[in-house]
């Protein structure tokens, strides 16, 4: 577990980390978002113990980063956004190089390279210079070194830049496998990242938190979250109006028919299309398909900018 109380960072007058407090728990991924320069990746190296805090505490499996850096640091795997690699090393010695830094050694390290390289579908790069690698491959041997010593925390920022769609679902599904066993923040700009892998959102802006909750939440801040939409092959004057058991949110042309938008008001969603249903029979009118609208985390994020800090 990560938990994080009261952060703060200041250059000067300039603030770019104010107050912030979360937990991230074992068994759950915390999607950490924001628009750029919000503060995310101050935050991550703040918990990670790479920058000191200008107030507020981090503690890491009860361990505090700034009391005990090495202690809380040996219960940490770490993805930095722009992490580092050493010219003139291939992925191998990378790797075992990385392992002996985490104090393993002989049988104990072959067998963390071996799962690490496993993992993240390195066999092929394993003896290539890093230098010569792709971006998504170098992205992939820094998650190798991440999770090579099963941390019970996993901080990962970005770690699918520069992946393609098939290396993007596949470190995605490590993730998964991950967080049954560790707390995982995962740090990105891609909503489709924190759709699939989330189970809780954190939102930032200008350095303030302005949401923190579970990834359904999140999206029901969308107000078309949970709300019908039925496409009829026509629609009669007035037809809405003889239909109760709901607000109306949108009528409009669509393609072969007519699209209608409405959110159920006091009756289940089943309810809602059957009265529907039956009404569009009467009056010999055909629903060609009707879908449930979850809420659309890009329109959420694009409303940031109206959302007040929360405490």
């Amino acid at each position: 577990m990560i938990k994080v109380e009261h952060l703060s960072r200041r250059y000067g007058a300039k603030i770019a980390l104010d107050d912030l407090s979360f937990t991230a728990e074992n068994g759950s991924v915390l999607g950490f978002i924001g628009p750029n320069g919000a503060g995310k990746s101050t935050a991550m190296r703040m918990i990670c113990g790479i920058m000191p805090p200008s107030s507020g505490t981090v503690e890491v499996s009860g361990i505090s980063i700034t009391g005990n850096p090495r202690g809380a640091k040996e219960k940490l795997g770490y993805l930095p956004e722009n992490a580092p690699l050493y010219a003139g090393m291939n992925v191998n010695a990378f790797l075992q190089y990385c392992g002996k830094m985490r104090g393993l050694s002989g049988a104990e390290l072959r067998c963390a390279v071996g799962e690490s390289v496993e993992k993240c579908r390195l066999h092929d790069v394993l003896h290539e210079e890093l230098e010569a690698l792709s971006k998504g491959f170098k992205r992939r041997v820094c998650l190798a070194q991440a999770i090579m010593h099963h941390p019970e925390n996993l901080v990962l920022d970005e770690p699918t830049d520069g992946l393609d769609p098939d290396q993007k679902r596949e470190i995605r599904t490590l993730i998964r496998e991950i967080r049954l066993e560790s707390a995982v923040i995962v740090s990105t700009h891609i909503l489709e990242e924190v759709d699939a892998v989330c189970d809780n959102v954190l939102a930032i802006r200008n350095g303030h938190k302005v949401f923190y909750g579970t990834t359904c939440e999140f999206r029901a801040l969308d107000p078309d979250d949970g709300s019908l939409e039925l496409l009829f092959d026509r629609l009669p004057e007035g037809f809405t109006d003889r239909v109760s058991g709901f607000r109306l949110l949108a009528v409009e042309p669509a393609g072969e028919g007519t699209l209608v938008r409405v959110m159920p008001d006091g009756v289940n969603h089943a309810e809602l299309i059957a009265v529907f249903t039956a009404a569009a029979k009467a009056e010999g009118v055909k629903v060609l398909h009707c879908d449930l609208v979850s809420g659309r985390l890009e329109k959420v994020f694009a409303g940031f900018a109206d959302m007040e800090v929360k405490a």
